[in-house]
């Protein structure tokens, strides 16, 4: 099996604009990017800002180094030949799109193309994609204060749509604790359009969308419902930051119970690393 192994600690992190995170990219018929989609653009952009910082033009890797770090690992029951293929060809089609995010700065949703040219080499397990520049205006540590931080190695570990767009929107309004948001900004930002029924939206999105990501990040999420009459108006979020259910574990040990959350701490990430392929951390005396 292949690893991409990192430092426990390395989170990943994609600082991205505000609103991006909190409207989302969509594609020009409003339709939401596949997860796919989504986790292969941020982590080669996150890619392209660790060689240039402060810049975005061209990135160069490994179709495998994509791969692993989209969670999909070289062992019995994964083609990991046809899984190349298949981010490439994802690649690809992002290459034939416009893309539609919002802009505080002109108070306007904006639509262009983000990558302009993609090569892809099988034999050679290389991918070289170019992007518009202008993305340097969204992306990168060189933003001022209207910035999110989203950590990919916890995006990278969700598998819904609406899981990965509600966690970098989580992690744009974490610093606030607890906010109230509308019903209807909120379903153009998981499904791309105002008109999805509510009651469709808490059962197919937004309940399985939290429990995935209490699970599986950083951040632990609280969902209550405001009404006006029987009807839901308004949502109540209460965001904290939060060890993922396996981080939990790996500290507490025995002693693993919820309730003893509090007693958290880091100090075992020092014996460990954290595989991006498998998505595990791994003790590094079995390295």
């Amino acid at each position: 099996m292949d690893h991409y192994i990192q430092s426990a600690s390395h989170d990943f992190k994609l600082f991205e604009m505000n609103d991006i995170a909190k409207y989302g990219i969509m594609t020009m018929t409003s339709k939401v990017l596949s997860p796919l989609q989504y986790k292969s653009l941020m982590y080669l952009i996150w890619k392209n800002l660790q060689k240039t910082p402060g810049k975005i033009d061209c990135v160069e890797l490994s179709l495998s180094e994509l791969c692993f770090a989209l969670g999909y690992a070289k062992d019995k029951n994964c083609n990991f030949s046809h899984m190349k293929r298949k981010v490439g060809a994802v690649i690809k089609g992002l290459m034939t799109q416009e893309l539609t995010i919002h802009d505080k700065k002109y108070d306007m949703y904006l639509s262009f193309v983000w990558i302009q040219t993609v090569g892809i080499s099988y034999s050679k397990d290389l991918i070289k994609v170019r992007f518009n520049t202008d993305l340097a205006r969204y992306f990168g540590q060189a933003l001022a204060k209207d910035f999110t931080v989203v950590r990919l190695k916890y995006m990278n570990r969700l598998s819904t749509s609406s899981a990965v767009l509600l966690y970098a929107f989580f992690c744009r309004y974490q610093n606030m604790h607890v906010f109230n948001y509308g019903i209807e900004e909120l379903t153009n930002l998981l499904t791309g359009t105002p008109d999805y029924e509510y009651k469709y939206l808490k059962r197919d999105r937004l309940i399985p969308a939290i429990w995935e990501i209490n699970q599986l990040t950083d951040l632990n999420v609280i969902m209550d419902e405001y009404f006006d009459g029987r009807k839901v108006c308004s949502l109540k979020f209460v965001v904290s930051s939060a060890p993922s259910e396996d981080e939990l574990k790996h500290c507490l040990g025995n002693q693993y119970n919820r309730r003893n959350r509090n007693i958290y701490n880091t100090d075992w990430k020092a014996q460990y690393v954290y595989d991006m392929a498998t998505q595990k951390y791994v003790p590094r005396d079995e390295l």
